[in-house]
């Protein structure tokens, strides 16, 4: 019997002991401890808490370096700019010489439609070698402007085809009229007729005949060939004088290109560096000028044509 008993007790005593063993050491789901699934959990938790900050955190950075790139370039822009339908109005840079319209030396006006030569694809502009009328109306003959002007009044040396016939002494007066209408149209640097003192990239001035009509190959990048680019002398009663020393640009020149002075003389930092002769108004682009005005050469002339 007892033998018995104590076999019986032993039997029981197994199971009941395997079982405080368990419930003692807490076992959770599939055997794996509690404790390490809730750290598992905050940890999961903690990381897409940082992640998320940290891709709210980035998305905002990225907005703000977005927001103060446009701003930046809003602060940076070009001066404004009312784009018309040529290529000297439309403020771009048609030949990608880094010159736009009538800081372009081949720009002669708002209809001028040719920014890389110094014709002006204006049908019968520029058409007459021996008599000059105004050079910057956009149109040939006198009828409109009172300018009839021999070319050998300027050149220095008169070429063979136009000598005969020239009489120094009545062919170089310029009328009243021409002055009238022409000289209030003439950038600086210019003659009324043709005759210019452009800066090539070498910053070199070079006082040449460009009226295609007189130098049909002259360009900016020959300026220094005489064959190409017939040197003269502007006309002394119509020309508007260009002088960098003076603040007053010459064609081929930016308004970087002006001594420092010339940004520092104390007036409003708004306002263009340049200033102009003959009464015109400083320019950077068209819209700096009254109706009927274009910027040329940084200047505010009157409008072409007549």
């Amino acid at each position: 019997m007892l033998s018995a008993g104590g076999s019986g007790v032993r039997s029981w005593s197994w199971p009941l002991l395997c079982l405080a063993f368990l419930i003692g050491c807490g076992g959770g789901k599939d055997g794996a401890p509690e404790g390490d699934g809730d750290s598992d959990s905050d940890s999961d938790s903690d990381s897409d808490t940082d992640s998320d900050a940290d891709s709210d955190a980035d998305s905002d950075a990225d907005s703000d370096a977005d927001s103060d790139a446009d701003s930046d370039a809003d602060a940076d822009g070009d001066t404004d700019c009312t784009a018309g339908a040529t290529q000297c109005s439309n403020c771009v840079d048609d030949d990608e010489d880094g010159q736009i319209d009538g800081f372009d030396p081949h720009c002669i006006s708002s209809a001028d439609d040719d920014e890389s030569s110094f014709e002006t694809g204006i049908p019968g502009d520029n058409q007459d070698r021996t008599w000059q009328d105004c050079f910057f109306d956009g149109n040939s003959g006198q009828g409109d402007d009172g300018c009839r002007f021999h070319t050998c009044c300027m050149l220095l040396e008169c070429p063979a085809d136009l000598v005969e016939g020239f009489d120094a002494a009545n062919d170089c007066d310029v009328s009243e009229e021409c002055l009238e209408r022409c000289s209030p149209s003439t950038p600086p640097g210019c003659d009324c007729f043709g005759c210019c003192t452009i800066y090539d990239d070498a910053d070199l001035a070079h006082t040449v005949m460009t009226n295609p009509a007189v130098a049909p190959d002259c360009d900016v990048d020959v300026l220094g060939d005489p064959d190409l680019c017939p040197p003269c002398t502007p006309s002394a009663d119509c020309s508007t004088p260009c002088e960098p020393a003076d603040c007053i640009l010459c064609p081929g020149q930016a308004l970087d290109d002006l001594p420092d002075e010339c940004s520092e003389k104390g007036g409003d930092p708004l306002e263009p560096p340049n200033e102009c002769p003959n009464e015109l108004t400083p320019c950077t682009t068209s819209d700096d000028c009254e109706p009927a005005y274009y910027c040329s050469t940084g200047c505010c002339v009157v409008e072409a044509p007549f």
